[in-house]
């Protein structure tokens, strides 16, 4: 067996380290004060659709604003580029390497209903697949999202996102 790169072994080291102190911050976090944060910033929101990622390599607030939002990722070194232009990537590449998100994996498609604006997700032909609520969604038909539907880019739910409508009391 050939020697190992020390930075190989320092780059390893690295992202474990990382990970685990993400980990521990979240633990290490009361949950009331976890839970005030999030509905500090969910309660700045304005009157619309979101998702909102929840899975380490999903962090964040996307705003569903215009007909059609694509998911997916950067390619690789090793790839070749996408010729689909993605929205928001995923940081699914934790060696460097996919694990399960495409590069373009999935989007997010509004349509007018008879009285209002639905969200429909449509996989893209993804490797993994795409699931709502742990059931995956059909490529030819997609899935309607309602408010509180999970989304995960691959079976595993590490890549997840939460469908979230803020709607107007008036």
């Amino acid at each position: 067996m050939s020697e190992i790169d020390p930075i190989f072994l320092k780059i390893d080291k690295l992202i474990s380290i990382s990970r685990l102190k993400e980990i521990a911050f979240i633990i290490g976090t009361d949950v009331t004060e976890r839970i005030e944060k999030i509905s500090a910033v969910l309660g700045g929101l304005r009157e619309g659709a979101y998702l909102l990622g929840t899975g380490p390599s999903t962090v964040g607030i996307i705003p569903l604003t215009v007909d059609e939002i694509v998911l997916g990722r950067s390619a690789t070194t090793l790839e070749k580029p996408s010729d689909v232009l993605i929205d928001y990537a995923a940081s699914d590449t934790l060696y460097f390497m996919p694990r399960e998100v495409s590069r373009a994996h999935a989007k997010v498609v509004q349509k007018q209903s008879d009285h209002d604006t639905e969200y429909w997700l449509i996989d893209m032909n993804s490797t993994c697949g795409t699931f709502v609520n742990s059931s995956q969604v059909d490529r030819e038909e997609g899935m309607l999202l309602s408010h509180g539907d999970v989304v995960s880019l691959g079976p595993s739910m590490i890549s997840t996102y939460v469908f979230y409508l803020v709607v107007s009391n008036n």
